[in-house]
């Protein structure tokens, strides 16, 4: 069987990371007739996406030819392991970008009719955004650049000119010639620009090519819907396209209409119109979103971090490809969406999968806890030579005993596997802190500092109003004590609250409170204007209809709106004042934030140790600085830490006894049967995973 994953666009390629890690996890499987559950030989991958620079895209390749690295010592020194199963291919199809042209703007420079139609379509900052860039929201774009990328592959086939996408297209021809089953599924955003367009555009693609073999060709869609907000841009948007999480909902929302409407799934197996055999979404409410802590539209600054649905995504795609939907399972194909049965997000959440999990990504973390609050140190000097005593410890004398005796060509294969592993383990493990550290608030314990937060805003908001209103209102007329009582006390609530929450979180409650502003003011001034063309029309067209009762009644709902939206003009120019203000005061130097916020701790949650987390997370920030900057002290604190608690590491309802004691002594009594280098490591990993994990009782 041949199983397909197309990663579309910056979130597709988050996808594809965590597709990574849930290979080593052995999360993708198959289930024989016995039911018995049986590891996926192989994925391949592609990943779609015009922003080649693209941060995300770039950390998933990575963290694949680390994954990939460590599997194949595994597999060729043939060592029994737990997880690395999954052989991963992952490709990049390069779009021939260097020979297009690289916008709309160029697309129809020589072409006077297509030009004029551009000018209809796109704005002048539309048509002259460079593709690398990606389409930045803005789907219409990517549409036009799809439509002329896949039309062009049949004359790059003709031309000889290799392609990425040509080639797995041959792949897969080959496979169902051959009598297999090909399973392909696209992921990723429906609320961006990539995935937006580009999902649809290759799914169509490839239902039309295999249509006449559509027994042996199974094709699905993982859509992500919105599920976290961005921060407010400081950008014109006259002058740059800009990305706006305002505009998530409709983008998406409309995307779901075209699915609808064009009838995208199948409602059968003799359905030769309808183009997916299952669909799968994904989406949070509003309450739910999280803002990304660190966001960027594209390019190598586009590095954001993981979130939970991207974990459930793997799962979607996990179940697809060993879910058949063709025969007697044609009743499979059907569109998904995920069912939550659990308040928090905990190891539950997974469902039958839960355990599996538990101990699969539970047990790989424990491992990464380990080995870095542990064993690489050692193994780092044990391997550069420097460390003659280190082959004699317990837990490396099993594998490393004959380290003098390999070549130095030899060395350097042992110390490249050593530094692979390193490097998965720093991944997935950031990969996993990322991921707690954006659980939504709704699906985990509350902290201090979110309340205090919110109560800051809702005060601040009071603070603006109070003020507004203040100002518009005749010192002399009946209330105006009354609101400056008010005012006052919102402002003794805002002073109260800015120690606590800290200057830096402050700056970004007045700049959250600008973009809110100015989106209010906008909506006001096309009230206004509606309202204004209707008086027009009943004042001019439709006069001798009118009576002067409902001009009077129009007149005056004008004149409310208008007081509103000068209401709504001081705001915004009260808080711009501020947030100056703000600045020129250096709120953050004045007032630090927590401790916890300053550091980006982990919240407590269902699923791993806060306090371990974050020891773990700190000793990874270390490790990631240059030797002579590190603070030995915080590392050995944090290591420390690791070791002491380990097998709490893991939230688990029942005790987890793989201690780092026992966990050590399990190493030391591991057995090497290859002293080649990728026997060694091989050895020292496949024990060092049995070491920590639970015994599986699937």
């Amino acid at each position: 069987m041949g199983c397909y994953v197309l990663a579309i666009g910056g979130t597709g390629n988050k996808i594809l990371e965590s597709i990574v890690y849930a290979a080593a996890a052995d999360a993708f499987y198959t289930v024989t007739p016995e039911g018995k559950q049986v590891s996926l030989p192989k994925l391949t991958l592609l990943s779609v996406d015009v922003d080649s620079a693209c941060g995300n895209t770039t950390r998933a390749g990575r963290a694949c030819e680390a994954y990939e690295q460590v599997r194949r010592a595994f597999e060729q020194s043939q060592q029994v392991r737990r997880g690395f199963q999954t052989q991963l291919d992952l490709r990049r199809w390069n779009m021939n970008l260097s020979r297009r042209a690289t916008s709309v703007q160029r697309m129809t420079e020589n072409h006077a009719g297509d030009r004029l139609l551009s000018r209809t379509l796109f704005s002048k900052t539309e048509a002259s955004l460079e593709y690398s860039e990606g389409f930045r929201g803005h789907p219409d774009l990517g549409v036009l650049f799809f439509s002329d990328l896949l039309s062009s592959l049949d004359g790059l086939r003709a031309a000889g000119q290799p392609d990425e996408m040509n080639a797995l297209l041959d792949q897969m021809d080959a496979e169902i010639a051959a009598g297999e089953q090909v399973k392909v599924i696209l992921c990723g955003s429906i609320f961006g620009g990539t995935g937006a367009s580009g999902i649809p555009a290759l799914a169509r693609f490839l239902h039309q090519r295999f249509q006449d073999r559509q027994r042996r060709f199974e094709l699905a869609s993982m859509l992500m819907l919105p599920y976290y907000k961005v921060p407010p841009s400081s950008h014109n948007e006259e002058l740059e396209i800009v990305v706006k999480s305002a505009d998530f909902p409709d983008k998406a929302r409309t995307a779901l209409q075209y699915y609808g409407m064009t009838g995208m799934i199948r409602s059968s197996e003799e359905d030769r119109d309808g183009v997916f055999d299952a669909m799968y979404l994904l989406g949070l409410p509003p309450e739910a979103f999280v803002q990304t802590r660190i966001y960027s539209t594209g390019s190598q600054s586009q590095e954001n971090d993981a979130h939970m649905l991207e974990w459930l995504a793997t799962r979607c795609i996990a179940a697809f490809m060993r879910t058949p939907m063709r025969g007697e399972h044609a009743h499979n194909m059907d569109c998904y969406y995920y069912q939550w049965h659990t308040p928090d997000f905990c190891w539950q959440s997974f469902d039958s999968d839960g355990e599996r999990y538990r101990i699969g990504y539970g047990g790989l973390l424990k491992a990464a806890g380990l080995f870095f609050g542990e064993c690489y140190p050692t193994l780092r000097k044990l391997i550069s030579g420097n460390g003659r005593e280190a082959k004699n410890i317990g837990y490396t004398a099993p594998y490393f005993s004959d380290i003098n005796r390999m070549n130095a060509t030899q060395r350097d294969q042992l110390e490249k596997l050593l530094t692979a592993l390193y490097q998965f383990f720093n991944f997935y493990a950031n990969w996993m802190v990322q991921l707690t550290r954006t659980i939504p608030p709704t699906m985990r314990p509350r902290q201090q500092e979110e309340t205090l937060q919110e109560e800051a805003a809702a005060a601040y908001r009071q603070s603006i109003l109070k003020r507004a209103q203040q100002q518009m209102t005749d010192p002399q007329a009946a209330g105006y004590d009354d609101l400056l009582h008010d005012r006052a006390s919102a402002q003794s609530e805002c002073d109260r609250l800015l120690p606590l929450v800290g200057g830096e979180s402050w700056l970004e409650m007045l700049v959250s409170a600008r973009h809110t502003a100015r989106e209010q003011l906008a909506h006001q001034d096309q009230v206004v204007a509606d309202q204004e063309e209707i008086l027009h029309r009943l004042t001019h067209q439709e006069r001798h209809l009118t009576s002067p009762e409902d001009v009077r009644r129009q007149e005056e709902k004008l004149a409310s709106l208008r007081l509103l939206r000068d209401e709504l003009a001081l705001r915004l120019h009260l808080v711009e004042e501020d947030a100056r203000a703000a600045v020129r005061a250096d709120l953050p130097a004045h007032y630090p934030a927590p401790a916890s916020v300053r550091k980006g701790e982990v919240p407590a949650n269902g699923l791993l140790n806060a306090e371990l987390m974050n020891a773990l997370s700190q000793l990874l920030t270390q490790f990631g600085t240059d030797p002579e900057d590190r603070d030995s002290d915080a590392m050995s604190r944090s290591s420390l830490t690791l070791q002491k608690k380990l097998n709490k590491l893991i939230l688990s309802p029942v005790p987890d006894r793989r201690t780092t004691p026992y966990a050590i002594a399990a190493l030391g009594g591991g057995v090497c049967k290859s002293q080649t280098p990728g026997g060694v490591m091989a050895a020292f990993t496949a024990t060092l995973l049995a070491a920590v994990m639970e015994d599986r009782t699937l």
